[in-house]
């Protein structure tokens, strides 16, 4: 049964044209199905530069890593993807971000609907201590006004099973998200995450507060994911961004130093700087 949140066509810019600018040192990607893109994204703190003038495409079912020193901006530009910095004091962006062609910060589109439509996974697991793990799954239903009972158990329990959970706690969904171990709770909330139906995940190193065997389980589940998502993954981890990306590109001091496919940036990149960061000359 599918549903709640529509995919409500946005009626903003019609953009819909896909950019075919690729700087230097950036790969073309040999194929199609760009779900988002940013042109000339620039986000600063009052006069202190995050990333400036970023183009990126992020391209459905497919997984992209950004990787980098830290401070690099990398968080930055994630959180610029779904409207974080509105929340931020002095954050200013400028440029485009582009969901199916349409640009999320226009001024009539809702940030609130952009949310829902580009969900977010942190660093540190969020569940709701005190609240139940079913409560805590269909938070963001409860929030809209949802309140029939056969639908929000029927998205519970997808979303956990998307979410490899569900066995783990089918027999205890009414007791605290709290008392999970941190890796439950990270998958907690990635179900939390996909309730609401989202096009595009993203994830700020969601496997840094884990132990390798939560880490692993994450990372499988992020393969199981971009079946039906285009994700976007910020990790410190070079093996990791190896494994599970389709596409990586490498952030220095607030810029898109190279963008392409992971296997071939891995064994063959064009700009010097990422062959030094990729063999750890620095970083």
């Amino acid at each position: 049964m599918e549903i709640i949140l529509k995919k409500k066509k946005m009626a903003v810019t019609g953009l819909s044209d896909k950019s075919e600018r690729v700087k230097e040192g950036i790969q073309k990607n040999g194929f199609d199905g760009i779900r988002m893109e940013t042109r000339n994204l620039t986000v600063k703190y009052g006069r202190v530069t995050g990333v400036k003038e970023i183009s990126l495409p992020v391209y459905n079912e497919k997984v992209t890593a950004l990787i980098g020193p830290s401070g690099c901006g990398k968080t930055t530009f994630l959180r610029a993807l779904n409207r974080m910095h509105d929340l931020t004091r002095n954050a200013t962006v400028t440029g485009e971000v582009l969901l199916d062609g349409n640009n999320i910060y226009h001024p009539k589109v809702n940030p609130v609907t952009i949310r829902r439509k580009i969900g977010m996974v942190f660093q540190k697991p969020t569940p709701f201590p005190t609240m139940s793990i079913f409560n805590n799954v269909v938070a963001g239903l409860k929030l809209v006004g949802i309140r029939n009972k056969e639908l929000l158990n029927e998205v519970c329990e997808k979303a956990l099973k998307q979410a490899a959970l569900f066995d783990e706690v089918k027999d205890r969904l009414n007791s605290p998200g709290g008392s999970l171990s941190g890796g439950q709770q990270q998958r907690l909330s990635i179900a939390r995450a996909l309730a609401i139906e989202p096009e595009v995940l993203l994830m700020d190193e969601p496997t840094s507060s884990l132990d390798p065997q939560s880490s692993s389980r994450i990372e499988d589940l992020i393969h199981e994911l971009k079946k039906n998502y285009a994700i976007v993954i910020v990790t410190h981890n070079l093996q990791q961004a190896g494994r599970v990306s389709d596409n990586t590109g490498f952030f220095y001091l607030g810029e898109l130093i190279e963008f392409g496919e992971t296997e071939k940036m891995y064994t063959n990149p064009v700009n010097k700087r990422t062959e030094e960061y990729l063999t750890g000359k620095f970083g």
